[in-house]
């Protein structure tokens, strides 16, 4: 049998079954993800859990710790900007009232200097 004999074969009895989902075996979803056994072979539940598991496994972040990164990156901002205000004050002579604005405004906006 050739490849081509085989692929129509495989297109005949795709077609008289209804297509369902490889882990749970629902014929009904709003979106056909892709999984392991490939492209539009999960629904879209178990699509989401299998490709929340492999971010997992692979130890890529998810939202949650997206958002806490970020809020340690700003607090570290502003401790640097903190440091470097405290220890500028010849820079902050130096620099136009325009310059000074904008550091003053950004530090604020760190919450490293309050009002």
């Amino acid at each position: 049998m050739d490849l081509k004999q085989q692929i129509s074969e495989e297109k005949k009895i795709r077609s008289s079954s209804p297509k369902s989902c490889t882990d749970c075996r629902t014929t009904r979803t709003p979106l056909w993800r892709g999984g392991p056994h490939g492209p539009k072979s999960l629904c879209n539940a178990c699509g989401i859990k299998y490709n929340k598991k492999r971010r997992e496994s692979l130890g890529l972040d998810t939202g949650s710790r997206k958002k806490k990164r970020s809020e340690d990156r700003s607090s570290k901002v502003g401790e640097i900007l903190k440091m470097r205000f405290m220890r500028s004050s010849k820079l902050m002579s130096k620099l136009r009232e325009e310059e000074q604005a904008a550091i003053l405004l950004m530090a604020l906006s760190c919450g490293s200097v309050s009002a």
